[in-house]
């Protein structure tokens, strides 16, 4: 084979490559979100960074721990530090549960201390998060004869609003 005949067909080989390469970068560009790369850390992202996942851990368990918890003669003060933890939508489901809570709680003179003993990540992105949460639920009033233990498991969904984490449902297993 001549040397002539050697570089056509080399350069055949590497311009076939180029097409097969070109075909391939192409085919991409036409699926969506293919050449979108993000932090983990963006609002779009759809994998969390570590720093996302144990705060939202964390945020888990302050918010059902003020949410599970109110004392009769602290009901307002109670309600208005789990509210300041919420979404909108889920501070009106809350008050109107606690409308309920409130009415008894007062009669009875109830002392609801909740205890978060344990939490499980069940899914987190930067913008929305599921969390597992093991509430110990320690429950005294004059219309019991002992004080009471409930151990609650609690689906508790997390939403980012205005850069911080706000709780935007409650769901009792």
């Amino acid at each position: 084979m001549s040397g002539l005949r050697r570089a056509v067909l080399v350069l055949a080989v590497l311009v076939a490559g180029a097409a097969v390469a070109l075909v391939w970068v192409l085919r991409d560009a036409d699926v969506p979100g293919a050449a979108e790369v993000t932090s983990a850390e963006a609002a779009s992202a759809t994998v969390a960074s570590a720093s996302v996942k144990e705060t939202v851990r964390e945020v888990a368990t302050d918010a059902a721990t003020r949410a599970y918890s109110y004392a009769w003669d602290t009901l307002d003060e109670d309600r208005s530090r789990a509210r300041a933890l919420m979404t909108e939508p889920m501070q009106r489901r809350y008050d109107r549960t606690m409308a309920g809570v409130g009415t008894s709680s007062r009669r009875d003179h109830t002392v609801v201390l909740a205890d978060v003993v344990e939490t499980g990540l069940v899914s987190a992105t930067s913008s929305q998060a599921r969390v597992l949460v093991f509430v110990n639920q320690h429950t005294s009033s004059d219309s019991l004869s002992e004080p009471r233990l409930d151990l609650d498991r609690v689906l508790v969904t997390l939403e980012r609003v205005d850069g911080g984490w706000r709780l935007a449902d409650l769901d009792s297993l």
